[in-house]
Order: C-alpha cells, then structure tokens, then sequence
C-alpha cells in the first residue's frame, strides 16, 4: 500500500508541476507580445518626404512618372504594367513604394491588408472618359455622354455608384448587362480589367464604377456593348485606332489632352503613394478600416453553422474562414492572434470588449440580422408559431417588449433573471445554443437571455411547462426540423434556406453585425503573475458559483462513461460468442456491424442516433449517448477479445474437452480467462479513450465536462483557467479509471495471485 501511495503522490505532484509550468509559460508569452506592442506603439509614421531615396515603382503609361520625377528626384525608378505587378514587388521587397491613384489604393489596401498607403495627397486629379480627337461622330457621342453625366449627378446616380464601388458591400458591386438593346448600334469602349475598383474581373464579369458608368449610359440611349482588355499604356493607341468608341476613365493631363479628347469628369482623386502597411502605424485607423482589410488575407472566424461564412465567402470568396462551435471560442482566438477578425451581432461585440479591453469592432457594419424563433414546420397553420408572434405583437403594442430588451442590453445584472416555468397543461421542449450572450447564455448556473425571457413569459402566457437543453449553434435547426425539440432559438437569421425546414416566428429582433478585431499597439496593465492566477480563478470558477458547472459535468461525464462501458463490453461479448457458433451469417453480419461503425465518426453517429433514430421517441439525450457510444465500444472492443481468444493455443481447447469438459466449460473455465488477461490491457485504454471521446457529446443538448467548460468560457472570455481545469480533470479520471482496471485485471490474473499468496516462493 506504501507503493501504490508513493506512485500516487508523485503523478500528483507531476501533474500540479505540469499546471505551474503551463501557467508561467502562458504568462511569459503574454507578457512577451505586450512588450512587442508596446514598442510597436513607439513607432512612427512614414512620411510621403521619407520615400524620396528608396525603390520607386511606376506605373507604365501613366502621369505617376513624372509626379515620381518631381517629388523623389533622388530615387531609383522600376516600371511595371498593371497594378497586380507593382503589388507584387512592394510585398516581395523589389520596391518600396509606388505612385497610384486613391480609390484605386484604397481597394487595393482593403483588398491586400499587407499594402498600405500614406494619407497625404500628393496630385488632385479629375478622371474622365477619353474619346477620338477630331472626329464629329466621336465629338457627338462625347457630347451624348455629358449628357448623361449631368442628368447622372442630378438624379442622384453618380452619388449611388460611388457608394457601391468605393463602399464595402461586395454584394452589391455587380453590373448587370443582361438588359442591353442594340436598337442604336454598339459601343465599343476599352479597358484595363486590372483597374480596381474602375475596372476588374469578379466572378468572371467585368464589373468596377467604369464599367457601371458605361452600362447605365448604353442601357439609357439604347447602344450595345462590347468591351475591349488591353494594359493601361495601350489603352490611346487602341483607341486612336478606330477600333473603340472610347475608354474607361483615366487622369486628365495636358499630354494626354494633346492626344485624346475627354468627357466631363466622372470623379476625383489625388495620387497616393503605397507602401508596405508594416511601415506604418495604424492604431488610429484601426476602427474605420473595411472588413476587406481583413477577410481577404487574414483568417477569419465565424460560428459553425451558422451564414456568417456564407456571407464571408460570398463577398470575399478567396477568404480563409476558421470555424468555431461557440462566440467565446472567437473571442479567445482572437485575442491570441489565432485569428484576426470575427463577425457576430453588435451587441456581442460589446459584451467581448467589457471582457477584453483589447478588443474593438470597426465602424462599418457587415451586414444586418434578423432573429426569429424556429418552430417545428407545420403542413398548414402552425397555431405554436402564430401564438407566439399573437403574444410578440402584444409586447410590442403595450411597451412590454421595450423593457425586455432594455433589460438584456443594460448594465443592470441583478435583474437579468428568467422565471421558467418547468410544468403545464404542456411542456415545449427547447433547445438553444446557451453562449449566445445576451441572447441565451448561462448565467448563475440557470438559462438567461433575451430569447429565453420571451419564450418563458410566452409559456407562462398559455399555461405550458418549458424544457431548455442547451446544444451547439449547428445543432439547433436540426433539432426543430427532425422532430426532437418544438422550439429552437440562439440568434438564428431568418434565411430562405432555412425556412424550409422549420417555421418562423416574426423578427423578435433586429441588429447589426459588426466585424471585431484587435486594437494595435495595446499595452495591458501590469499584473504580478499570483494576482493574474487569482483574479482568473476567482472569475471562472467562485464568480456565479460557476465550479457548481464542473461538478455537474463530471457527473454527466462519468455516467456516459461507465454505463457505456458496461454496456459495450456486454455488447462485444454477445457479438464474440455470436462468431463462435462458426455460422457464416453470423460472421457477416458480425463484420457488417463492426466496420460500420468503426468507419462511422461518433460525432455523426450521435447525430443520427438523436435526431433521426430516437428524434421522436422522447428519450433523453444522455441515454442516446449511453446507447452510441456503447454501440461503438462493443465494435471495437469485440475486435479485441476476438483477438485475445484467438491467441490461445487451440491445444487448450482439446486438453480440457479431452478431461471431460463440455464445449461451454472448456471457453470459460480454460480459454476466456487466459485470453482475457491478454486483451484486458488493450481494454483498459480502450476505456480511457471511451472516457476522452465523450468530450463530443455537447453536440446533441448533452451538458458534460467540456461543455460545461465552454459555458464559463462563453462568461468569462477566457481559455486558460476552464481547458486547463478540464484537462487536468479528464486526466485524474483517465488515472481513476485506469487504477480501477489494473486492479481488476490483478484479480483475475492467476499469476498476480499466485505472486500475492505465495511471495516467498515467487522471490525464490
């Protein structure tokens, strides 16, 4: 017993040295990039002055040359055609700089976060259609185009283009040249398709605020049109040679008016000069930068399941989009620099920044979301679903809606409270993703939230019971549609899509979701590390009683683990003596069974097992967990004492038949103990990865350890103090349950007792 106790000490010992360490490291990498941050913050600005001397890139056929001349005249000058070209050698290091226009820059800048340009104007520019000198049909068709041009600028149209093409909504930066009649011949009109934001390809098309300009002019005087792609310097001489009406837009210049003639102006700008974005220090800018910034070379994260990443993807479609299961798991990513931007509801993001002072949301808005409550789709009328919006309307109409949500979004915390009513003439069951704050989330160990306050009053309303599991956010819509749950909520967008598999309530709300980054250049507050270890231990674990969490979620863990256990090893042993009776069927459907579900992830089996198998039937999750996971116990574990009965010498099997022994008696008296010493070892880690893999189970409304953990997280913001704890938690059960086995296999092991009751003779 000294023995066993000593080795007991020491992996305890281990395991706190192992949680000290973690902790020291977390604290020395943190305090590492604060200092980095700080002396980041000590750098200053570049300076259009400071350029003049490096590697000056130029834009072939362009004015950027001679403004290059004037203003770096102790430069070395590169020349490049097209954008595209000179981005590449700033990043590469070829160049360090490049004359270019502003809106052009500014959708290169949000385009490649890594290029950046100074704010200071070095040139005010007009930019203008250019058309054939000296010819009276092209002077006519000039004169139709500044025609359009002032109708366009009264009627509000120019201002409407410049909003689309020098805005951030990528959805609506498409050109639609579908409704175009040659009923007064066709125009032909060449382009630079590198030209972004005036002219470029997107999905394919040619779109960009020129290609705009031009369609909307031929589509009001009835032309055709036909566009023509060549680089910006051979843009005059395919002109000049007859085979195009005229160009998208360009800087006016005396040179250029020498040789072309231009169009009323269509915009303006000044030219810019580009640089590498590290060179400069963006703090102030960091708010007022467009999502693009972001999304297209950074990673961004968004919540499985959820249509953020369709909408990423959909605007930004080269986007690299990480998927999380929860918002805090966002925040915490974020705040690590695992990613660098988020997009969730407005009033999230503020809820993050009380948590993280490190933490900001840009001005623009991504894009606005509508919320409604997912009921069970209904062939005809869904009196559920029209009840609730009945009982919705009536908040609204009296000012009761009004105080719900100024409750849930205001700072008072004592009165953030839900009254559930648990029993009824009926019980809804409920499901919701419960780290959705302020929507649905935990709070002092109950459910909370704005949707849980409309759905328990409405429950009260019409005398009903309500029975909340809370789940993952992708879980939530498949748990309505298959039958398992009557409502489901957890800021679910209303979507087309989606309205296909359940119904509807009306919008019980409306937000903006914003894009939250990192402030740059953030210097935290200095804290001894005891007082960070004291403060973090103090908000995860004694704030709300949140430890009550854990304790329930190891209760949960356990009892999957060991019914299943149980279960399983029944289950591998009926399937072993199944293949015992040397029937061929048997061992088809034997192996059937095993490599299905060996080749099924548990997660999916979960899955199907809750909403498809016993969706309707009323079971609770758990036990639907108790049932997977022993199915895919007993497949595995069946593989194992196959093996282990195998590895007997058949001669055993004689011996004991040829003393007398029956069939039966021969397997369990001689062969079943022997190879169970044999497979039992191989069992036991079996068990312990049973006990780890139930760490999934918060897929189908099951509240066990890490699900727990994730419900602090999605409080508190924090990663370190809840996955450490739970870590060290599986591992002391992973230990418990290990010692319990090796003392199980102790017992039936026939030398071990020999050993015991025997020692001297052992030794001898």
């Amino acid at each position: 017993m000294k023995k066993n106790s000593g080795k007991t000490d020491i992996i305890i010992v281990l395991v706190i040295l192992a949680l000290i360490g973690t902790a020291v490291t977390v604290h020395l990498v943190r305090k590492n990039r604060d200092k980095k941050a700080a002396d980041s913050a000590r750098k200053t600005t570049i300076t259009a002055e400071e350029c003049n001397g490096r590697k000056i890139g130029i834009l072939t056929g362009t004015n950027m040359e001679q403004e290059s001349f004037d203003h770096f005249p102790d430069s070395e000058y590169f020349y490049y055609d097209g954008y595209p070209n000179l981005n590449t050698a700033l990043l590469n290091g070829t160049i360090d700089a490049y004359l270019g226009d502003e809106p052009a820059l500014k959708s290169i800048h949000s385009a490649e976060p890594k290029i950046d340009y100074i704010r200071q104007s070095l040139t005010n520019n007009k930019y203008s259609f250019a058309f054939r000198k000296d010819d009276p049909e092209e002077a006519a068709l000039c004169k139709q185009f500044n025609e359009f041009l002032a109708k366009a600028n009264a009627d509000g149209t120019i201002a409407e283009i410049d909003s689309i093409w020098f805005g951030a909504d990528e959805s609506k930066k498409v050109v639609d040249m579908s409704d175009l009649t040659d009923r007064n011949g066709t125009i032909h009109v060449v382009t630079t398709s590198t030209d972004e934001p005036f002219s470029y390809i997107k999905d394919n098309k040619n779109v960009g605020y020129d290609i705009d300009v031009v369609v909307r002019f031929c589509r009001e005087y009835g032309y055709a049109l036909e566009l023509g792609d060549v680089d910006f310097a051979a843009r005059i001489p395919a002109l000049a040679s007859g085979k195009y009406e005229f160009t998208t837009s360009m800087n006016v210049t005396p040179e250029r008016e020498e040789e072309v003639m231009f169009s009323d102006p269509v915009s303006e700008g000044g030219i810019v000069i580009a640089v590498r974005a590290e060179e400069l220090s963006p703090d102030e800018e960091v708010r007022s930068r467009p999502f693009s910034y972001y999304a297209e070379n950074g990673k961004i994260g968004a919540i499985t399941g959820g249509l953020y990443e369709v909408e990423i993807l959909k605007r930004f479609p080269d986007s690299d989009v990480l998927q999380f299961n929860a918002q805090p798991d966002l925040a915490v990513a974020l705040g690590e620099g695992k990613i660098d931007a988020f997009t969730c509801p407005l009033s999230s993001a503020k809820d993050f920044m009380k948590e993280n002072s490190d933490l900001t949301y840009l001005y623009e808005t991504f894009m606005e979301i509508p919320y409604g409550i997912a009921f069970q789709k209904a062939d005809g009328e869904n009196e559920l679903r029209d009840s609730f919006n009945a009982y919705l309307a009536e908040l609204k109409a009296d000012g009761t809606y009004d105080e719900i949500v100024k409750k849930w979004f205001g700072d008072d915390e004592a009165a953030k409270t839900v009254d559930i009513p648990e029993s009824g003439s009926r019980t809804l069951r409920y499901i919701t993703a419960s780290t959705m704050q302020p929507y649905s989330y935990i709070k002092d160990g109950k459910n909370a939230g704005l949707e849980v306050d409309l759905l328990a009053g409405f429950c009260r309303e019409m005398g009903y019971g309500l029975s909340i599991d809370n789940a993952e956010f992708g879980s939530l819509i498949a748990g309505v549609s298959s039958g398992t749950y009557d409502i489901a909520s957890g800021t679910i967008m209303i979507t087309e899509e989606r309205a296909q598999s359940v119904d509807f309530s009306d919008v019980y709300y409306t937000t903006d979701a914003v894009v939250v980054v990192r402030k740059e250049n953030t210097v935290r507050e200095e804290k001894s590390f005891i007082a960070e270890l004291k403060d973090s231990f103090n908000k995860n674990f004694i704030r709300e009683d949140r430890w009550k969490l854990i304790a329930e979620g190891i209760g949960t863990t356990c009892f999957i683990t060991l019914l299943s256990a149980l279960f399983g090893t029944v289950l591998a042993f009926l399937v072993c003596m199944f293949r015992r009776t040397g029937s061929r069927l048997a061992n088809l459907i034997s192996n059937i069974y095993v490599k299905l579900l060996q080749g099924t992830p548990m997660v999916v089996l979960l899955m199907i097992l809750y909403y498809i198998v016993f969706g309707k039937s009323g079971i609770s999750a758990a036990w639907v967990a108790v049932i997977g996971f022993s199915l895919n116990f007993g497949a595995y574990t069946s593989e194992i004492m196959r093996s282990g009965i195998e590895s007997i010498d058949g001669g055993q099997r004689e011996a004991a038949l040829a003393l007398g022994y029956t069939e039966n008696q021969a397997f369990f008296r001689f062969i079943f103990p022997q190879a169970a010493v044999r497979f039992l070892p191989v069992y036991r880690g079996e068990v312990i990865t049973l006990l780890k893999g139930t760490s999934v189970v918060g897929y189908i409304a099951i509240q066990d350890l890490t699900k727990m953990s994730d419900i602090i997280r999605s409080r508190t913001y924090e990663a370190f103090f809840p996955l450490i704890v739970t870590a060290v938690i599986y591992f002391i059960l992973a230990w418990v349950l290990a010692l319990a086995l090796r003392l199980i296999l102790n017992r039936i092991d026939p030398k071990h007792r020999r050993k015991k009751q025997h020692p001297a003779k052992e030794a001898a």
